[in-house]
């Protein structure tokens, strides 16, 4: 594979020539994290790896490559969404499953795109799709893209391959400190701890800073789930993968997005704390 146009993210390039090499390569790819344009830009790349038909793919100067990099080759297909929110519907869900049946035009794979997959496909999308992911036809490859891998339903990652994008975090040291201690808290058996470690999201600015860190960390957990790639801290996140089931991880970050949207809209911080707490201790307690 051919990543002369793909800067950085070294262990994403290792990882997709060994699949290639050895001829496991998934028929979906979730390209998480880093920022939009490295997430497209990779896309891209593999689009054109997969209609190109070159020795070394892709080689960026076949009609293949032109197409793909002009968007206009017939066997690779993005999912184009609908209305002010630019949302994929069910119907294009459909019309993507029944496209998947059709043998390509030119190339020998058909290439569905899918970008901000965790934004713009809703539960009822996602439930649709996971139809064509369980049983794919052949000659099919799906890439998604997403800023938050671990906001997908786990039924949908279970059956993806998952690569998290290098980036710069954005997280300063003391909020991923606070964001980890709150964390560990939720695997011990003591709620003490949670409680005092918790207290510090009763400030606004400071509970906008360390619920998206505890997220991201949550989500890296969940992606060891089915790679090896990690974000941030890799320690903790195989901490908590060991600890905490797929459904638990998820039901945490459903509780953290619920949190960061009830800020929003000026709740009362420490009744907010609490209701955390409470929700942590039962998911994490539920067998």
């Amino acid at each position: 594979m051919n990543f002369e146009s793909f800067k950085n993210n070294e262990n994403i390039k290792s990882e997709l020539l060994s699949l290639e090499k050895s001829r496991r390569f998934p028929h979906a790819l979730v390209l998480n994290g880093s920022n939009a344009q490295t997430r497209e830009e990779l896309a891209n790349l593999l689009s054109k790896w997969a209609v190109c038909k070159a020795s070394e793919r892709p080689c960026g100067v076949c009609p293949a490559c032109y197409k793909a990099e002009h968007n206009i080759h017939p066997d690779i297909y993005f999912a184009k969404g609908s209305g002010k929110t630019d949302g994929i519907s069910v119907a294009e869900i459909r019309e993507i499953t029944r496209i998947c049946s059709i043998i390509p035009n030119e190339a020998d794979i058909k290439v569905f795109v899918i970008k901000d997959a965790d934004k713009r496909m809703g539960i009822e999308a996602l439930n649709a799709f996971l139809k064509t992911l369980e049983e794919p036809p052949q000659s099919i490859l799906f890439l998604l893209t997403t800023e938050d891998a671990g906001s997908l339903p786990e039924t949908v990652l279970s059956r993806c391959t998952v690569l998290n994008l290098e980036q710069d975090s954005g997280f300063t040291d003391n909020t991923l400190e606070l964001a980890s201690k709150i964390l560990l808290s939720i695997t011990e058996t003591s709620e003490l701890s949670l409680l005092k470690n918790t207290a510090v999201l009763n400030d606004k600015t400071t509970a906008l800073e360390v619920l998206p860190a505890m997220r991201a960390i949550l989500s890296d957990a969940l992606s060891l789930t089915v790679s090896d790639e990690t974000i941030l801290s890799k320690e903790l996140s195989l901490t908590l993968s060991t600890k905490l089931t797929k459904k638990k991880i998820i039901g945490l970050i459903e509780t953290i997005n619920h949190a960061i949207y009830t800020i929003s809209r000026n709740v009362n911080l420490s009744l907010l704390s609490t209701w955390i707490c409470g929700e942590f201790r039962r998911i994490t307690w539920q067998k």
